[in-house]
């Protein structure tokens, strides 16, 4: 699956993960629109209620929820 796919937690089953598109990558900003300065978005994993969105920096933040982080789209 990939990230474009996931449009609610339940497109996601418990522990799958979703990759960038062939040609695409995301990065990460705060809901405030602050850029995240620690690489792009590897994978999103559904862990229960919650998906995560891990990036090449080995770093993991929360899409969904309180205080998520928003997934923006980039063009390679």
């Amino acid at each position: 699956m990939f990230i474009g796919d996931v449009r609610q937690i339940e497109d996601l089953a418990d522990g799958e993960t979703a990759k960038p598109e062939p040609d695409m990558g995301y990065e990460l900003r705060t809901a405030n629109g602050d850029r995240i300065e620690r690489g792009t978005v590897e994978h999103l994993i559904r862990r229960g209620d919650m998906i995560i969105a891990r990036t090449t920096a080995g770093e993991e933040f929360s899409v969904v929820g309180r205080n998520a982080h928003v997934l923006v789209p980039l063009s390679f």
